[in-house]
């Protein structure tokens, strides 16, 4: 009897302790409520939601002069237009001198700390 009281507290004790780390996901930053972005390098995006939350947005090469690139918005094609930007995921824009361009997200980063949580 104590023997299994003792696996049972383990057990709880184990899930409690592993919560915040099942709980950590990926940020979502939803396609439609971009706001504005500013390339950090051809590899990283900053992008800014409608709240003023920031997100990095880690990107997969064929990015080439996306940081000369700022006239005109990205095109950010996802699986769904109301779905969050992630692994995989499109971006497509006009390189200056090349042409279009289209390279893939490898991550979003940077999911928005809220008051009171």
């Amino acid at each position: 009897m104590n023997r299994t009281k003792t696996i049972i507290i383990g057990v709880l004790m184990g899930a409690t302790l592993a919560s915040p780390v099942l709980a950590a996901e990926t940020a979502c930053l939803p396609s439609n409520r971009i706001w504005g972005w500013q390339a950090v390098n051809d590899r990283t995006l900053t992008v800014t939601d409608r709240n003023y939350n920031r997100y990095t947005v880690h990107l997969s090469g064929g990015c080439i002069n996306l940081r000369q690139y700022v006239a005109d918005p990205l095109v950010f094609r996802t699986r769904t237009e109301l779905g969050c930007v992630g692994q995989g995921d499109r971006i497509a824009f006009n390189s200056p001198g090349l042409g279009p361009m289209t390279c893939f997200v490898t991550g979003v980063d940077g999911a928005p700390k809220q008051a009171g949580k």
